[in-house]
């Protein structure tokens, strides 16, 4: 009911002002979220040299590739979580949600094994250089295993999103980037380990 009072928020007193105040966050989102890869490729470059860079700077187009299909998806069932939502249609919303949830858990489950099985093919149609392929294969692997992680937190925050809540997920991800610096500097840092330290610390 909390949740219905602040969606109500957006289409009263001014537009302009409700779809600031919902986009903000969203944008903030969108800051953090290309925090990711930017704070592996700082670390790991900083305490691993210029192969490990190499090998995480060339996972930057595929995960873009990877987040932007996963968004499309939710983004698409959040078009219909939104419209039972406003339609107040509690049964269609629900099974919205539920079809919303399974089908990201599906997704992810897919995306881990293909991924896992295919990276070396992947990283050669990339054309990664045979030098850092060792590193990408491990970078990738260790990322691939984390889809599922990937693949919920975008339809969590497709699903929030849907119902006027675009600060939860913003909260969540600042989180998750901070945890995300602090682990590459102890597993990279201080501990030592290679470069799938990084993609673990980020899964």
């Amino acid at each position: 009911m909390a949740q219905q009072n602040k969606s109500n928020s957006l289409t009263e007193g001014s537009v302009a002002r409700g779809m600031l105040l919902f986009a903000i966050p969203i944008f903030i989102s969108n800051l953090f979220q290309q925090l990711y890869n930017a704070a592996d490729s700082l670390i790991v470059g900083n305490f691993l040299g210029g192969e490990a860079l190499a090998a995480v700077g060339s996972s930057g187009s595929l995960i873009f590739l990877l987040t932007g299909f996963v968004n499309g998806v939710a983004l698409g069932a959040g078009v219909l979580i939104a419209r039972y939502f406003g339609a107040k249609d509690w049964e269609s919303l629900e099974k919205a949600i539920h079809t919303t949830v399974a089908l990201g858990l599906a997704a992810g489950a897919v995306l881990t094994v293909v991924g896992v099985i295919l990276t070396p093919q992947i990283l050669h149609w990339m054309g990664t250089p045979e030098d850092v392929i060792g590193n990408s294969v491990a970078y990738f692997r260790t990322y691939f295993l984390g889809s599922i992680a990937v693949v919920m937190y975008n339809v969590g925050a497709s699903i929030l999103q849907s119902v006027g809540n675009s600060r939860s997920p913003m909260k969540y991800l600042i989180t998750a980037s901070l945890i995300n610096i602090v682990l590459d500097l102890l597993f990279i840092g201080v501990l030592g380990y290679g470069v799938a330290a990084a993609a673990f610390a980020t899964i």
